[in-house]
């Protein structure tokens, strides 16, 4: 009934998780053309996003009469109206556009990435930081202020068991949760979670261990509250439940947190293991066998083709993807036909080939390439309570499936790596200076360097195959209209809209006050795009900076 998939790859980014797993495509290079979005997130203040030409789930899905709704984080780009969700396939969104938010205030902090002109001192455009803060909280195109205060794990929750309580059962129902959790919030304030949550794990020492473990506790908590909303509904008979995560943690460095990838080595960002080794779980009745871990490869690209052949589909109507059909061997455990896996090409190099693995170059200058975070072993705490999973939420509700504690601990067991860490077979590696082979079926870890210029070139030619196929970046210099401070944009022939947040509240409660006395002005931006625009040039002449003239977004209503 349940299958735990060990060796799910993702890419070592959000953004190009995000991209491969709706377009299933690589965004790097490959026979699909390439949309290009591997290099960084879509920073706040960025006027870029997945390709419009590229259709993604939803949109496969809608052809075969699904209804489709998306809760939770999208960043995919949104600083035009098309790039977001309901523009994208999904009949509703409510959550953030953005990659992360405070998880109470739901303010999102950034760097607005300004590039100032040329100097006698720099002979290029230089980078100037500006920090910027702006409410990101949308339902569809509609800002929601009535988020603020609280959880975003628990209101991402509520939304999703909503949207099952109110589908009609004899319609087919894509439901797209990506929560915030566990990443960290704001800079001022990573790890946060409701009180009596963390009061619930005093036996954690470490406050910041803590506060993250009760994170995660929220995120098991909605797993079980969607689960038993769908046995509620009389759905869950009916449904197949796929759980993903769409890098490593990032233990050190930005955003970083209390996660761990022991005993893998490196972080979110690197080509390692514990950069891109994710663990996909998939739960439906539709699986002809008993629950079990499986060791076959997967990329985040398969899961396109998978699913949409799961329900039906018939995947040749997908075009040319990069993504496999795994299907058969999710739910018969057939043999993986996928045996190739490109990790990246551009800047750093790193291809998985059978066994083995090739990385050439790194992220960051090298400075993550090492292993960090530790075993969360204590010998003061049991390690594993398995009554607590058959009695939680989503346990109670899978019951009929027969889990019991005995069963998980094995499950669990066989799902643990197992390294000889740093010890006298190792051999070093430097990626910067020398390319490095690894069998990480052999050594996960990734502890001894197996390198050699035969087995090096078998890689290197089919490195070449993908580098042919290389289209340019679509990152684009951030845009200073895009301060949420200036809480508008002019019209001009960019056509910006909806570009970059919402109004504050104590600006929109100037709005509200002067709608009544007022002649506003509706008119169009001069390109296409913005829908609904306020013209009051006596009120925000000044922020505009254009006498007599101007345009302002204001809750683009659809």
């Amino acid at each position: 009934m349940s299958k735990l998939t060990t060796w799910a790859f993702s890419p070592a980014l959000c953004t190009t998780y995000n991209g491969s797993s709706q377009t299933g495509a690589y965004q790097s290079a490959g026979p699909h053309p390439s949309t290009c979005m591997q290099h960084n997130v879509i920073l706040e203040s960025e006027p870029w996003g997945l390709p419009l030409s590229e259709k993604i789930l939803p949109q496969h899905l809608k052809r075969l009469g699904y209804i489709t709704h998306a809760v939770g984080k999208w960043h995919l780009g949104f600083f035009k109206e098309e790039y977001t969700p309901t523009f994208r396939g999904f009949w509703s969104h409510y959550g953030f556009w953005n990659g992360y938010q405070d998880y109470y205030s739901h303010n999102v902090q950034a760097s607005n990435h300004i590039y100032i002109k040329a100097s006698s001192t720099y002979s290029a455009l230089t980078p100037q930081f500006v920090p910027i803060e702006g409410y990101d909280m949308r339902r569809n195109m509609s800002v929601d202020w009535s988020a603020r205060g609280h959880y975003s794990t628990d209101l991402f929750s509520t939304e999703a068991e909503r949207l099952i309580r109110d589908h009609d059962p004899q319609e087919p129902l894509f439901l797209y949760l990506a929560h915030l959790a566990p990443h960290a919030g704001n800079y001022d304030a990573p790890f946060q979670a409701p009180a009596d949550t963390i009061r619930g794990l005093h036996h954690l020492e470490d406050l910041d261990r803590r506060l993250y473990a009760a994170m995660v506790c929220k995120l098991d908590e909605s797993v079980g509250r969607v689960v038993e909303a769908l046995r509620k509904s009389n759905m869950l008979d009916n449904s197949i439940i796929v759980f993903l995560s769409d890098n490593g943690a990032p233990t050190v460095g930005i955003h970083a947190n209390k996660g761990s990838n022991y005993p893998l080595k490196g972080v979110k960002t690197t080509p390692w293991e514990g950069g891109i080794r994710t663990v996909a779980a998939v739960w439906s009745p539709a699986l002809n066998r008993s629950s079990r871990v499986s060791n076959q490869l997967m990329h985040i690209t398969d899961w396109l083709p998978t699913l949409y052949s799961a329900v039906g589909g018939d995947v040749s109507e997908l075009g040319d993807i990069d993504g496999m059909d795994m299907w058969e061997a999710i739910s018969k455990d057939n043999a993986s036909p996928r045996q190739e896996l490109l990790v990246n090409i551009d800047d750093y190099e790193a291809l998985r080939l059978g066994e083995y693995k090739y990385i050439s170059g790194s992220s960051l200058l090298g400075f993550l390439d090492d292993w960090f975070g530790d075993s969360g072993y204590s010998e003061h705490n049991q390690l594993y309570n398995a009554t607590v999973i058959t009695s939680s939420l989503a346990g109670q509700a899978l019951n009929s499936s027969q889990h019991w504690p005995l069963d998980v601990s094995a499950l669990r067991h066989a799902a643990t790596v197992h390294c000889e860490m740093k010890n006298q077979h190792s051999s070093p590696c430097w990626p910067l200076i020398t390319p490095c082979i690894f069998n990480v079926v052999s050594d996960p870890c990734e502890t001894r360097n197996i390198y050699s210029r035969g087995l090096a070139m078998r890689f290197e030619q089919q490195l070449q195959r993908y580098k042919s196929t290389i289209v340019p970046r679509n990152n684009k210099p951030s845009d200073k209209r895009a301060d949420p401070k200036l809480s508008n944009t002019r019209c001009n022939r960019f056509g910006v809209n909806l570009f970059l947040f919402s109004l504050s509240q104590a600006a929109l409660e100037q709005v509200q006050s002067n709608l009544a006395p007022r002649l506003w002005h509706r008119q169009r931006c001069n390109r296409s795009g913005a829908t609904l625009f306020l013209y009051a040039p006596e009120i925000f002449g000044a922020v505009v900076q254009e006498k007599g003239s101007g345009c302002f977004v204001f809750l683009s209503e659809h």
